[in-house]
């Protein structure tokens, strides 16, 4: 049996599941395309600490050290076998490497549903970050999370909705476009 990816992710309370739309990204595409892995579940605190020992190299965008977070075993190529940050760069190393059955990452949609899902989220993140915090992040996440995101900026309820709406409308356009049920139809 070939050697299992690793897939870092964050944990929930107890029982671990995934919760993250992050690294189900990965996930999804390991399901899919029914590549091994299993899960080394990593808290927020110690990410940053835990990949700097492995001596992977911070992302080159965004934050320095991020779920999801994979480890490509060991080959004759890749001797230490090869860590691999952020969701996309994660898809496009795994198409190129497990190319069936394949994600269409060249598909014209993609970076418009990027797009909409980041502005949506990001319109939503008053509701997000406080019912994360209280019904799915351990204790020790928990603490982590609040030190780091100031909840007074944060806004929720109503207005909320009515900000990811628009973006949420575009997707639902996107997936009538082709006839559904996903944004290439069929596909």
């Amino acid at each position: 049996m070939a050697q299992e990816i690793t897939l870092f992710d964050l944990p929930s309370k107890p029982p671990n599941r995934s919760w993250s739309s992050n690294p189900w990204k990965t996930r999804i595409v390991l399901n899919y395309k029914s590549i091994p892995y299993k899960t080394h579940w990593i808290e927020f605190r110690d990410i940053a600490p835990h990949f700097e020992s492995l001596g992977i190299p911070p992302n080159a965008q965004g934050t320095p050290y991020t779920v999801p977070t994979i480890h490509i075993p060991p080959s004759p190529s890749q001797p230490k076998g090869e860590y691999i940050v952020d969701s996309k760069v994660i898809a496009i190393a795994l198409e190129a490497k497990y190319p069936d059955p394949p994600l269409h990452l060249d598909a014209p949609q993609l970076a418009r549903v990027e797009e909409l899902w980041g502005q949506a989220v990001k319109a939503l993140i008053g509701v997000l970050v406080p019912g994360v915090m209280r019904t799915v992040l351990t204790d020790r996440s928990k603490e982590y999370m609040k030190a780091k995101v100031d909840s007074k900026s944060l806004v929720g309820g109503d207005e909320a909705w009515e900000g990811a709406k628009p973006a949420m409308e575009a997707i639902g356009l996107l997936l009538k476009e082709k006839g559904g049920p996903f944004v290439l139809g069929e596909t």
